[in-house]
């Protein structure tokens, strides 16, 4: 396997390390925390296999280049509190699940790093519930869809552009009953600032452990989601995402993967059958959508997209919408984000630091409104 000669060439989505036939690639952690695959032990033949699955050298085919457009969320308020937007994925879940088939998306792990995983009982759909905004480990879930699709399963398999991209370079050809679902993507922060974050968290709370993480509680409204930490002490942290260092990082764009500021699969065209997120716009463009309780919207890219949606469309509150007045050109999802000036210096300074970067970063924060404050009671 020939390395990328820059790491803006790699996504991370694991579909080389997967169809290796002899598995010697291995994804491991540069010093920023993303993992690259790596060549291990002397098994490879050089067979070309990772080379030509890789979804990063060139565009996949897509489908409609202006997709068709939804507004939306779940009739049901106990799904829509429980998911980080309009719980629209819950439905689309269901619709797949019901007549037996099988669902592959990212869950929490006991370390509340995130992984791909394979769910085919209602019971579990819970665990693939909520924004994680961190990139899952796709493992050998590629391999596993590609036996359920064997077997005449059907299959709905979620994640980001490129991860989908990734699976059906893995999969090679069509198959009628997959189903893929892409999520609109700000880009992945580093697993390394993700655990110094928590390691720093546990310390302040006098914890063990975090028990449970929520990207996106909407105690506050949806508009003002919040970073929520449940430790093993039963202490309970609760902080906007304006006030909480890891969503400022994450949103600054200050610790992002490389790839994510190259990234070749956002915009309307993507290589999934429907695209679902966030509809932030939703209160201008179609106001009586919008009870700040979540909102969805969905793009639909096929004909099987719009096949899955139909089906699930019963339990959705539904409006056909402009695509571009819900995603205008601006929008992170439909281009790639600017690294933040100074991303060099912070992953130096979490490599020295440590968990000592969030405290000042706090301090810096905190520091900023005061002046801000001070200086409009002053009349400037």
């Amino acid at each position: 396997m020939k390395r990328k000669e820059k790491k803006e060439q790699c996504c991370g989505c694991g579909a080389c390390a997967q169809v290796c036939p002899k598995n010697c690639i291995v994804m491991k952690p540069d010093r920023e925390g993303f993992p690259y695959p790596e060549t291990a032990g002397e098994g490879c033949t050089a067979c070309g296999l990772c080379e030509k699955v890789c979804p990063v050298p060139e565009k996949m085919p897509r489908g409609n280049s202006v997709p068709g457009c939804c507004v939306g969320y779940a009739e049901d308020e106990e799904i829509r509190a429980c998911s980080s937007s309009g719980g629209v994925f819950s439905l689309l879940a269901g619709a797949v699940l019901g007549p037996g088939g099988v669902l592959y998306g990212a869950a929490s792990d006991e370390e509340q790093g995130v992984r791909h995983i394979r769910v085919d009982s209602a019971s579990d759909l819970c665990l693939l519930r909520g924004s994680k905004y961190l990139q899952s480990r796709t493992g050998d879930t590629f391999s596993q869809a590609r036996a359920d699709l064997e077997a005449g399963r059907t299959v709905l398999y979620s994640g980001t552009a490129c991860q989908i991209a990734g699976l059906k370079r893995f999969l090679v050809r069509d198959y009628e009953k997959l189903y893929t679902v892409d999520v609109l993507c700000h880009g992945v922060p580093s697993p390394a600032v993700w655990k110094k974050y928590l390691e720093w968290q546990v310390k302040r709370h006098g914890a063990g452990r975090v028990q449970r993480v929520s990207f996106r509680n909407k105690d506050h409204g949806w508009k003002r989601f919040a970073m929520e930490l449940v430790f093993d002490n039963g202490r309970t942290y609760t902080k906007v995402h304006r006030e909480d260092p890891f969503m400022q990082m994450f949103l600054g764009n200050i610790c992002l993967r490389p790839s994510c500021h190259a990234c070749r699969f956002k915009g309307l065209d993507r290589p999934s059958d429907l695209t679902i997120g966030d509809a932030w716009g939703v209160d201008s463009v179609e106001p009586g959508m919008d009870d700040d309780k979540g909102t969805s919207v969905i793009l639909i890219h096929s004909a099987g997209g719009e096949k899955l949606l139909a089906e699930a469309a019963q339990g959705i509150r539904l409006r056909r919408t402009e695509v571009e007045r819900i995603l205008p050109p601006s929008a992170d999802s439909r281009k790639s984000v600017a690294p933040h000036p100074g991303r060099k210096k912070f992953f130096r300074a979490l490599n020295l630091l440590g968990t000592g970067v969030f405290s000042l970063w706090r301090f810096r924060n905190t520091a900023g409104k005061i002046k801000r404050k001070a200086e409009k009671l002053a009349g400037r």
